[in-house]
């Protein structure tokens, strides 16, 4: 049975569709740096926008509502994901080696004996 993903679900999805796609078709490299990018995104950057939005600098006029309290977790990920994947952190790129070494195949794509 066949669901109907609307747009909106299908971009907060597409990290995890991406995973997917890549297990199925065996590229280790992209997974390791799929992988690498949503563990940087969520363990730093994700961390770091929550800390400077409850800093509680906002003026009084300025302060946040419910809805943006609600919907800012949701927010600071999909821009902390943004970040990480339009820029080229080299943090991502040596975990990403870290993961496929973990899986047993050199950043180069050749196997190495675990």
């Amino acid at each position: 049975m066949s669901t109907i993903v609307p747009s909106a679900m299908s971009s907060v999805l597409a990290p995890d569709e991406r995973l997917a796609a890549r297990a199925r078709h065996g590229d280790t490299r992209g997974l390791a740096r799929e992988a690498a990018k949503t563990l940087v995104s969520e363990g730093l950057v994700k961390p770091v926008f929550a800390a400077l939005r409850e800093g509680g600098f906002a003026a009084e006029g300025f302060t946040p509502g419910t809805a943006e309290r609600r919907f800012r977790p949701m927010f600071d990920a999909m821009l902390a994901d943004k970040l990480v994947e339009s820029s080229n952190f080299a943090l991502v790129e040596r975990t990403a080696d870290r993961f496929e070494r973990s899986m047993g195949v050199r950043p180069e794509g050749k196997a190495v004996k675990p």
